[in-house]
């Protein structure tokens, strides 16, 4: 990328971070509030024609997005990055999407352009610094992109062997370290036949140093996600998968706990259980917002502070059916009582006050109309109309879904 190319994103990224509707940095959390009727009934009162709030992007726990999901939020500017080879920069000020390549007639089509990553897997950006996954031919790498220079540097690589293949995909982001998932698929002789043997591998990079250790966190039918991490400390989800099948559903049984690991000695304690608390995982992946996480006992959300390795209630609803955590709020979908067939609604809540906001959801009762899945700095991204669209936050808030414009990535 040439110089001028350069002074000319830096003054974008600059500019986009001195102006706009959003603040520099979400408030810290405070202790549990009080509580009110609405908090406690999980009635909320109606949104109004005044927009909340609004938060740029927090700059550590980053969570990683797969090329088919489109992209990964900037956290130096307001937009977003894309590749699916090659690396595109989404400007939320202009509404434009570019190569971050300064090759005049340059195709962006093979490893000559100065954007180029490899086959990408997933991607993640960090202290503006893009890390990608990326598999070509034989050799499956994680990868740092130098958004400035175009330098690519592979970091950690695996190669296939007769009988034996490998995936590799990037994870959460925090503090200078960063999960790398390693998937083996190895083909076993046995007799005329092969079977197949698949593994999973979990290692924790540091950034710095370029050292790496694998994590054995499970065993047997153990399965251990880490949700929000800093360099000491990990919240992890577990469950086991018990043998006893749910007689409603047909599913197997899942044992859940929320568990607080020590990265020096691999120790935990346990958090929050299903089987103490009530603990109730959410289907959405947005779980955790900086160093604060979100998580349902009961019918009552609370947020965990990794920071100060704090638990407190933030309200408490009937019939919540999904719940996440994005713009420095708690957002969760209530299933309504009625004679019909049941009817959603949708509510926020600041993470400082617990206080619910019932979204007008475009008037829509069985699913949230615009279902936002991720977001920049002023922007939310979501499925509208059978299709992703991008829109401003305060135009989410209002209702406004015809400002929201397609694609992007």
């Amino acid at each position: 990328m040439n110089r001028k190319l350069m002074q000319s994103l830096c003054l974008i990224l600059l500019l986009a971070l001195c102006t706009g509707c959003v603040r520099q940095t979400p408030p810290k959390t405070t202790g549990p509030t009080t509580g009110t009727e609405a908090t406690t009934t999980g009635e909320g009162i109606p949104q109004g024609d005044t927009p909340p709030q609004s938060y740029p992007v927090p700059k550590e726990n980053r969570w990683p997005m797969s090329v088919m999901f489109g992209g990964v939020a900037s956290t130096v500017s307001d937009g977003y990055f894309s590749a699916a080879q090659a690396l595109k920069f989404y400007d939320a000020k202009t509404g434009k999407t570019v190569f971050l390549c300064s090759q005049p007639g340059c195709t962006h089509t093979d490893s000559t352009c100065g954007a180029w990553i490899g086959q990408v897997n997933n991607l993640v950006e960090y202290g503006g610094v893009v890390y990608a996954s990326v598999k070509d031919g034989e050799v499956c790498a994680v990868v740092r992109k130098d958004i400035g220079s175009g330098e690519l540097t592979t970091l950690a690589s695996w190669e296939d062997q007769e009988n034996i293949y490998y995936e590799c995909s990037v994870g959460l982001c925090a503090y200078g370290q960063m999960l790398i998932f390693v998937r083996i698929t190895e083909f076993v002789e046995d007799g005329v036949n092969y079977s197949q043997l698949d593994t999973e591998e979990q290692w924790l990079y540091n950034l710095t140093t370029g050292e790496k250790r694998k994590l054995d966190w499970e065993t047997g039918k153990d399965s251990v996600s880490i949700l929000v991490m800093n360099q000491e400390y990990a919240v992890a989800q577990y469950y086991r998968n018990l043998e006893e099948r749910n007689p409603e559903s047909g599913l197997f049984t899942k044992d859940y706990e929320l568990r607080l690991y020590r990265f020096a000695d691999d120790s935990y304690t346990v958090i929050s259980s299903e089987k103490e608390n009530g603990y109730i995982p959410t289907a959405d992946p947005a779980v955790s917002y900086g160093d604060i996480m979100v998580l349902q006992e009961k019918d009552t959300l609370c947020l965990y502070d990794l920071e100060k390795q704090e638990k407190r209630e933030l309200l408490t609803a009937e019939n919540m059916i999904n719940y996440w955590i994005l713009d420095n709020k708690v957002f969760y979908i209530r299933e309504e009582e009625s004679p019909e067939p049941p009817a959603v609604s949708i509510y926020y809540a600041d993470i400082e006050t617990g206080q619910p906001v019932r979204l007008e959801n475009g008037g829509n009762r069985e699913v949230m109309d615009f279902a936002i899945t991720w977001e920049g700095d002023s922007f939310f991204v979501g499925t509208w109309k059978g299709g992703n669209y991008i829109i401003p936050k305060a135009d989410f808030y209002l209702d406004n879904y015809e400002a929201a414009r397609p694609g992007g990535y």
